[in-house]
């Protein structure tokens, strides 16, 4: 450019080949890529409403739907008599979305502040990175009727069901508990927990952006839920109160470390009443420390002493070793063994192996087993169920100890002839003794007495038939032994458990407690027993109360525990209607 020219401007390559395009033509270019574009569009659109239409619509069912579970009733549980156990109940849950809360630090004052929990763990609930939290399960209609009033964002309610035990504590130990979430933890509630528990459905319902739930008639039950099977247990609630009751008033009386009491019906096996002390609330069982939980009466097995001697006489009858009037010397009281020195509580020269059993002569119980001899011993304490759980259909259940004879010393026979040396649960000694009111047969025990379908009522089974789990003894053995216990609580070590209204057949036991670290024995630690069957010419019953280590008003189990057998026997055999016997003019009292 020369000095004194005007300046031109100067064009791009692109801007030169556009200035040289007519107009039309480049209108032309311009509608033909509009019209492209419009293809393309036009081919997209016509790909997602074809080819891609049914993943589509799936997507968007997916974002408006939402698939939840439907809650099956959880089967009752009812006593032998129909009466109400353990039942389900509906109550409200509180959940949030914390997708969708506004606020969640306000939002968790105002629920921490409403439902009385703890604020912080709730704040950090509602920042997390999910769909779904609970704020509090199970909670009252009340409280959730304020959660409703305060119309919170991504904060929802929802039914759950929640296990109600109407009967408070009774029995809590055979029926049981569950979790929050219906799973069966303890007892009969465990053992049965499939049956009980049911199958949940599925349903898929209508939700908004927010993810809140409304009913639509698009709704759809994909599955509907199967209530689980109601079930009928063994247990007298009457008889369970008497027991628990009469067992409450022992543990007050004599303050022991615990205690626990069975009534079986001899006729079938069936479990009228099981308690142990210390219990707990089935409804709220982590109030109570978790050993509470234990039910004694098959997961404790213990050396019950002298209320092992029937066994071991009614083996020695049945072989043909003794006989009811064979005669051994008791050495007034002391007897010396190889280095071991046997003693008894009373003195007492020649007796009979039925005033041994009456007077509980250690001395002449080992002699009586040694005359029967080790492998015999053994095979009978086997045959009469002991080394193994009974199969009651409880969990927890143990089978005690029983040592083979090879793993016997040279004492052992006498040891086991009283009821050292081996362990059995207070269920185990319950079913032995009630062998001897059947004539030498071994029942079955069983806990449960039918299983019905919640919704038709219809029996799916049926406990049936008494079972005969073995015969350890032949029937005049079996009579033999039981009258000879007769003996025991008319004139005997059982006397504080006689009753005027009918007769009974029974044996006492005070046994040393081994130590917690299990070498040798306590001292002043007592297991104090009494079994006792009644009414002795048609026994029904057989109950077993051992209270263990009582601190205060005595430790022998004629003390102890035979005051209470006595009680619960009384009241039992009334509410069953047992006729009763003659009136008996009695003299009771302790022998010295």
């Amino acid at each position: 450019m020369t000095e004194g020219t005007q300046p031109q401007d100067e064009l791009t390559p692109a801007a030169q080949v556009g200035a040289s395009i007519p107009l039309k033509a480049r209108a032309s270019i311009a509608l033909g890529m509009v019209a492209v574009a419009l293809f393309l569009l036009g081919a997209r659109l016509s790909r997602l409403q074809v080819t891609e239409a049914e993943r589509y619509r799936d997507l968007a069912d997916q974002q408006q739907r939402l698939s939840r579970q439907l809650s099956a009733r959880r089967g009752s549980i009812y006593d032998r008599e129909g009466r109400l156990l353990a039942a389900t109940v509906r109550r409200w849950s509180v959940y949030a979305d914390p997708s969708a809360v506004e606020g969640p630090a306000k939002t968790a004052v105002l629920l921490a502040r409403t439902l009385s929990i703890s604020l912080q763990p709730l704040r950090e609930k509602l920042q997390k990175d999910c769909f779904f939290v609970w704020v509090k399960r199970q909670v009252s209609d009340e409280d959730a009727e304020r959660v409703r009033n305060l119309g919170l964002s991504g904060v929802f309610l929802r039914r759950e069901n929640k296990r109600f035990y109407p009967q408070g504590k009774l029995a809590a130990h055979v029926i049981g508990f569950t979790d929050i979430d219906g799973r069966g933890l303890a007892g009969i509630e465990r053992r049965m927990d499939a049956l009980l528990r049911g199958r949940p459905g599925m349903e898929s319902v209508l939700c908004d952006g927010g993810r809140r739930v409304f009913r639509s008639p698009q709704d759809r039950l994909e599955q509907p839920p199967f209530d689980g099977y109601d079930v009928h247990v063994t247990l007298d609630t009457y008889v369970q109160s008497i027991v628990e009751q009469e067992l409450a008033t022992a543990v007050e009386k004599h303050e022991p470390e615990g205690a626990v009491a069975v009534v079986l019906d001899t006729r079938d096996g069936s479990v009228l009443a099981m308690a142990s002390w210390p219990t707990f609330d089935p409804a709220d069982p982590a109030a109570s420390p978790v050993a509470n939980q234990r039910n004694m009466a098959i997961s404790d097995a213990y050396e019950f002493g002298s209320s092992f001697k029937p066994i071991s006489v009614s083996l020695s009858l049945d072989a043909g070793a003794v006989g009811p009037d064979t005669r051994f010397d008791c050495h007034q009281g002391e007897w010396q063994m190889g280095r071991r020195t046997l003693h008894d509580v009373h003195p007492y020269g020649q007796l009979t192996v039925s005033d041994i059993l009456c007077h509980s002569s250690n001395i002449g119980a080992a002699q009586i087993s040694m005359a029967l001899g080790q492998e015999k011993l053994y095979e009978g304490i086997r045959r009469f169920g002991f080394g193994r759980p009974t199969g009651v259909a409880l969990p927890g259940e143990t089978g005690g100890i029983v040592r083979p004879p090879a793993a016997w010393s040279k004492y052992s026979i006498a040891s086991i002839a009283f009821g050292q040396e081996i362990a059995v649960t207070a269920l185990g000694m319950a079913r032995a003794f009630a062998a001897f009111a059947n004539g030498g047969a071994l029942p079955q025990p069983r806990t449960v007495k039918a299983i019905v379908h919640s919704e038709t009522g219809k029996v799916v089974y049926t406990a049936g038939e008494p079972v005969v789990a073995a015969r350890p003894l032949g029937l005049e053995s079996a009579r033999t032994v039981l009258e000879m216990m007769r003996r025991v609580v008319e004139e005997g070590t059982g006397r504080p458990a006689r009753l005027a209204e009918y007769p009974m057949a029974g044996k006492t036991g005070t046994a040393q407690l081994l130590r917690k670290d299990g070498r040798g024995y306590g001292a002043g630690r007592y297991l104090s027993t009494f079994i006792g069957l009644a009414p002795v010419a048609d026994c029904r019953i057989v109950v077993l109360v051992s209270v263990k280590a009582p601190s205060k008003n005595g430790y022998y189990g004629s003390v102890v525990a035979a005051p209470v057998v006595k009680n619960i026997t009384l009241r039992t055999l009334r509410h069953m209607n047992v006729p009763q016997a003659e009136p008996v003019s009695i003299a009771l009292g302790e022998r010295p």
